[in-house]
């Protein structure tokens, strides 16, 4: 569809919903069952799959690249190559701009998510991911830093055990694909549920969403997200929060806050981030053996 097509007689852009989301805690799984970018090669196209990897957040580009090519390899899929860009120079080359427009799916690898905003943001490249995603409902995905730098507001750093004193956590822009939650990764394996509840703290519209290593979301209708993969995703809700002295305190100094809600949602639960609504997994049917009604435990 053009983008003529798209825009209403007065000129303004149609609604349209975004494209899908595929955000993981880093760490994923690339040389035994796959199972995450399993997922990823589905949703991308499979066997006729264009997957362009960005590697901007590695300090390691192409040692991130050969990862994830034999990965890709190994699932079949058909054209899987990495955009190794530097500089923000290198972000306006055309050959790029092209190459996104016909992607079916756009990767983010891991690294430092400052050196996504910081060389990508408001550049060729990185409006060009943006109608790919938002004009042309295209798929975009993201792993540690990859996915930390997917919404409007990212965490870039700061130090778990401090998390909870007054400005510890430092943040900044990101891509700016989701605008009401931030994503951080790693989450379980370096405890870092003190910088989402900073973070929702300071900006309660916000929704905190941790990241447990090969573990994912995939968002869906811009607003609801399904777990994928072997770990947990914790959400941090901020919006019934009552008390805080956030405001108050010095800087560095311990505050304190009330009613900060958390869900945890393993493989096959969901979240709506519009609603503020856990949807719980699929039932499991419990097995049944011969001797169940015995009565023994």
């Amino acid at each position: 569809m053009t983008t003529e097509k798209r825009r209403n007689r007065s000129g303004a852009r149609a609604h349209k919903t975004p494209g899908k989301l595929l955000l993981i805690g880093g760490n994923e799984d690339k040389a035994g069952e796959l199972r995450i970018l399993r997922t990823l090669a589905a949703e991308a196209g499979g066997a006729d799959a264009r997957i362009e990897i960005i590697t901007t957040a590695s300090s390691e580009p192409e040692r991130t690249w050969q990862a994830y090519e034999q990965a890709f390899e190994r699932i079949g899929v058909g054209y899987a190559k990495p955009m190794h860009i530097a500089t923000r120079a290198q972000a306006e080359a055309p050959e790029l701009i092209e190459r996104i427009a016909k992607s079916t799916a756009i990767l983010f690898t891991g690294g430092d998510q400052l050196r996504i905003t910081s060389i990508l943001d408001a550049t060729p490249v990185a409006e060009a991911v943006r109608r790919h995603f938002f004009d042309d409902g295209g798929f975009v995905a993201g792993t540690s830093a990859g996915a930390a730098a997917m919404t409007s507001t990212i965490i870039y750093h700061g130090e778990s055990p401090e998390a909870l004193r007054k400005g510890a956590v430092m943040m900044t822009g990101g891509l700016a694909l989701i605008s009401n939650a931030v994503i951080d990764t790693h989450f379980m394996t370096r405890g870092r549920i003190g910088r989402l509840i900073h973070v929702v703290t300071g900006s309660p519209r916000l929704i905190g969403v941790g990241l447990g290593e090969d573990t994912g979301v995939l968002l869906t209708e811009g607003t609801r997200f399904k777990v994928v993969g072997s770990g947990l995703v914790i959400v941090v809700d901020g919006a019934s929060v009552g008390y805080t002295n956030v405001s108050d305190v010095e800087p560095m100094e311990v505050f304190s806050v009330e009613n900060v809600r958390l869900h945890v949602l393993s493989s096959g639960a969901g979240f709506d981030l519009a609603a503020r609504a856990f949807q719980p997994p699929p039932d499991r049917k419990r097995s049944t053996r011969p001797d169940d009604s015995s009565g023994s435990r």
